[in-house]
């Protein structure tokens, strides 16, 4: 199908354009994520209900090819994040089912050390290891929202998440441009997996770097030409490394697989991904923001490097904070039914860690 050759801005798109496209287009979508989870389950429309039932999100290189599209990316194996009191549950859930266990060769049980939780906010995983020499692993959240731990990745490049009907990137302006700005504080932390996704990373030509200025059309000259501090701010573009970020705000990508077949729906209901228990993240870096955007981001207070939140769905179409009722400034292609759009953003102090 000719829809499977297009980047994912022009599927969603083109599909827009007329019922016919956008048959092709859905179908198209999640063909890319049912046949990279082929390699490692029988059943690839089966496990992601599975695992959307529970409450996990699919993150990791399975989420980056998926927003990728290009099926030379592979991974050898599937992170699943969940949620510290939906974890054993879905635990069981793929050990017991019959299609997957016939696949296992062994699995084991993996309790982080304190400091190593608090560091990756992963407080446990569950690593199953198949009989054709692929994984599956499923890491339990330090805190109730499945996405903490994906606030501590390596990379820019693994923000990202995929389930049933929804699906998010945190930075697509550098993602799909194969770019991504570097964790550092997390680096210490490193477990092999988190090697071998950067070696991947590298040979599939992603420039990575600690600033946006390693890049081109991110450094700021004057009209003599001379370059400007490398060291810049681009809050504007949600590029900033000390900006505080959630899936939704204006410089991310969420969207629906279905969203005329009820998709968002379903997720504000069952508050699955973008709704329910979410992150608001800052990146873990060395990168000291001239503009001072850790002492005055509008998100998040100086030194806090995320908060739990819980969204719901608001009647106009934008996010709320169901803790306090306040709006937030969310992305136009994440309203795929709205066309109104916030030019506010969110003001600090309007949530509260959970």
């Amino acid at each position: 199908m000719f829809a499977d050759n297009m980047d994912i801005l022009t599927v969603a798109r083109w599909r827009a354009m007329c019922r016919i496209n956008y048959a092709h287009g859905t179908s198209s979508l999640r063909r890319t994520l049912t046949n990279r989870l082929r390699a490692f389950v029988p059943s690839p429309h089966a496990f992601v209900d599975l695992v959307t039932s529970h409450g996990g999100i699919f993150g990791g290189e399975v989420a980056l090819s998926f927003f990728l599209r290009l099926d030379s990316y592979r991974p050898s194996f599937v992170e699943i994040y969940s949620s510290n009191y939906n974890y054993e549950k879905l635990c069981e859930a793929i050990l017991d089912d019959p299609s997957i266990s016939a696949r296992i060769k062994t699995h084991s049980f993996f309790t982080n050390t304190h400091s190593h939780a608090i560091h990756r906010l992963v407080a446990s995983s569950l690593n199953i290891h198949l009989s054709n020499g692929l994984s599956i692993l499923v890491h339990q959240s330090y805190t109730c929202s499945p996405f903490a731990p994906m606030s501590r990745t390596p990379s820019t490049a693994l923000s990202n998440f995929v389930s049933r009907y929804s699906f998010g990137c945190s930075h697509p302006g550098l993602t799909l441009a194969r770019r991504a700005l570097l964790a550092d504080k997390v680096t210490p932390s490193f477990t092999p997996y988190d090697s071998a996704t950067f070696e991947r990373l590298l040979s599939h030509n992603f420039s990575i770097s600690v600033s946006p200025s390693a890049w081109p059309e991110y450094r700021r000259v004057f009209e003599d030409g001379s370059l400007w501090t490398p060291e810049v701010c681009w809050r504007e573009k949600f590029l900033c490394p000390n900006q505080g970020r959630f899936f939704g705000d204006k410089g991310s990508l969420v969207g629906y697989f279905d969203p005329l077949g009820g998709d968002k729906g379903r997720c504000v209901k069952g508050q699955l991904a973008p709704f329910g228990p979410m992150l608001i993240w800052r990146i873990m870096t060395t990168f000291e923001c001239g503009d001072g955007c850790e002492y005055l981001d509008e998100v998040l207070d100086q030194g806090v490097t995320y908060i739990p939140v819980l969204f719901r769905s608001d009647p106009v179409g934008e996010l709320r904070d169901s803790i306090l009722d306040r709006r937030t400034g969310t992305a136009s292609l994440y309203r795929f039914t709205s066309t109104a759009c916030l030019d506010r953003y969110i003001r600090r102090g309007q949530f509260v860690t959970m």
